[in-house]
């Protein structure tokens, strides 16, 4: 079989598979949701709806939050955020995270991913619910602070702001703790009891975001960062699973769950609520508004008895998706960046990529060595079919002295060139089993490179400033397709394939190659550039040492 028929094929199929990813993103109808039977406690629904939340799942004090105006808040400062803690109902309402700038120029401002008053309208919430006959600082309580602004001193481990809630006896206390160098925040609640009555109610941590639907053309799905999830997810202790605006619309999402959480994700950012191990907590999401969304963990119901008081050590992810810090914040985390459905083989390529780039300390360097140690895992194969189209080569002026003999019976020509093959012990479809073998990978690496935040604004030399972003001089698509003219002209040419079917491959298979590299991440297609340099000079190497073998047969 033809290289260049296989890659036009290949081509076909990855054209087809992004014409199928954009008709399910913006036709298809979700897939149902599934909750893993063991992952779920066997409790009662109904036991798990206290009185302080209403038929639709929201706490009480939902409907009441107001967004207009400015309310009260406390500025924190770290090493890797500037934050802000609205004190009314005690949330977290903006993050810019420090170390990613939006643009990949000087004076950018930072990636604002928590934003309460933006388009995204993104903030998370750690508080207490209560019964109507208790009392909670909910999601309309307004807590104290001691200072307004709060900065993390180098060489300080970590920076703690208290906010403070009393009514009617019950005095409500959250510690929200920054750690350097650390996205995980932690939220230590304790509630003290100082009424006359017991006090029962629950931990909540929410995510309340907006979806809007934002109209886009046909063709605007087939921009490569359209094909990563952003919306809700969840893991429900032993599985992860998308929660899409469609889900949370149609069904009604209710989970008890060990040792789960909840997250809002996007390309490259993620907001995680991290309840304790301990416990069943309740998960559930539900539309506020039209694009609007609630996700809410809910603890445990506590009784607290006058005089007595009782805590919760909560936390929240809010940051990149680096891989090998989510793998250690909670179980599944990771799972969030989205590597398609190639993901068993995604996931082990990022980690060899992470650690070649690990030793070297430049991600394009890694890509490189990395097509390397393919060449040399796939070189017993590689050399086996090369020999093959060597051979093919040699042989193809026989071949064609059989089409010019056979030229009104294609039948009889192509039995006559098989018996050619098998006289010459040369198996055509050998060569095609190398590229078969490798096309997964360059899909892998692909969405390796489009869904790792490690790899956006990674240098690699002169020009390529983001190996995440379509090369900006298109020198590499022009190089990458010039090796695929020339691996045209050391490959054989195809049996049966005239002067006009070659010359239409030597130039479509260039041009294709070269629009398929003008929108490809800048990475992607310096693994094809290098790959194709390395194909050429084993090819003609091997052309080389087959036409010398054959001179001394023939002599």
């Amino acid at each position: 079989m033809d290289n260049r028929r296989l890659f036009l094929w290949l081509s076909l199929a990855a054209l087809v598979y992004l014409i199928w990813n954009a008709w399910e993103l913006e036709f298809a109808s979700p897939p149902p949701l599934t909750i893993t039977p063991h992952a779920v406690t066997s409790r009662p629904a109904r036991r798990l709806n206290p009185k302080y939340l209403n038929s639709k799942g929201e706490t009480q004090t939902v409907p009441q939050i107001r967004h207009s105006g400015f309310s009260p808040s406390v500025e924190v400062r770290t090493d890797l955020y500037h934050a802000r803690i609205d004190l009314v109902g005690g949330r977290l309402a903006s993050v810019a995270l420090l170390r990613y700038p939006k643009k990949l120029r000087a004076g950018s401002p930072p990636v604002h991913w928590l934003e309460d008053r933006g388009p995204r309208h993104l903030y998370a919430v750690a508080t207490l619910v209560a019964k109507r006959t208790a009392t909670a600082p909910g999601l309309t309580g307004r807590f104290r602070a001691p200072q307004k602004t709060y900065t993390l001193k180098p060489g300080t481990p970590s920076l703690v702001i208290p906010l403070v809630w009393t009514h009617q006896g019950v005095t409500v206390t959250e510690r929200w703790i920054f750690h350097a160098g650390s996205y995980r925040i932690g939220v230590e609640t304790r509630v003290v009891n100082d009424s006359r009555k017991p006090w029962r109610g629950a931990p909540l941590l929410g995510l309340a975001y907006r979806h809007p639907q934002v109209q886009s053309s046909f063709f605007d799905r087939f921009l490569p960062e359209n094909f990563i999830y952003h919306g809700a997810a969840y893991f429900n202790g032993r599985s992860y699973h998308e929660l899409s605006p469609a889900e949370i619309q149609k069904k009604k999402f209710d989970l008890a769950a060990r040792e789960g959480w909840l997250a809002y994700t996007n390309h490259y950012f993620l907001a995680a609520l991290l309840p304790p191990p301990s416990g069943s907590w309740r998960y559930y999401a539900v539309s506020r508004t039209k694009t609007g969304y609630w996700l809410g963990a809910l603890g445990p119901l506590a009784r607290v008895r006058p005089g007595k008081g009782t805590s919760w050590a909560l936390a929240l992810y809010v940051g990149p998706k680096q891989q090998r810090v989510l793998a250690t914040v909670a179980p599944g985390l990771a799972q969030t960046v989205d590597y398609g459905f190639l993901s068993i083989l995604s996931r082990p390529l990022y980690q060899l990529l992470a650690w070649i780039e690990h030793l070297v300390g430049n991600w394009g360097v890694a890509i490189i060595l990395l097509v390397l140690l393919i060449k040399i895992i796939f070189f017993p194969l590689q050399h086996t079919s090369g020999r093959s189209m060597a051979r093919i080569r040699a042989i193809q002026p026989r071949i064609k002295a059989i089409q010019d003999r056979f030229k009104d019976d294609r039948e009889q020509s192509y039995r006559a060139t098989l018996e050619l093959y098998k006289k010459e012990k040369v198996n055509p479809v050998s060569g095609c089993l190398p590229m078969l073998l490798q096309f997964p990978i360059y899909i892998a690496l692909y969405w390796v490179l489009l869904a790792s935040v490690e790899l956006r604004h990674a240098p690699f030399a002169l020009w390529i400033r983001d190996l995440s972003a379509p090369d900006p001089l298109y020198i590499l698509p022009v190089l990458y397709a010039g090796t695929m003219l020339v691996q045209q002209w050391v490959n054989p040419q195809a049996a049966g394939m005239d002067k006009h079917q070659r010359r239409i491959l030597m130039v479509m298979l260039p041009v294709m190659s070269l629009l398929f590299g003008s929108v490809m991440p800048s990475g992607l297609v310096l693994y094809w550039v290098v790959s194709g340099l390395f194909g050429i000079g084993q090819q003609w190497h091997i052309n080389r040492v087959v036409l010398r073998e054959a001179a001394k047969a023939h002599r």
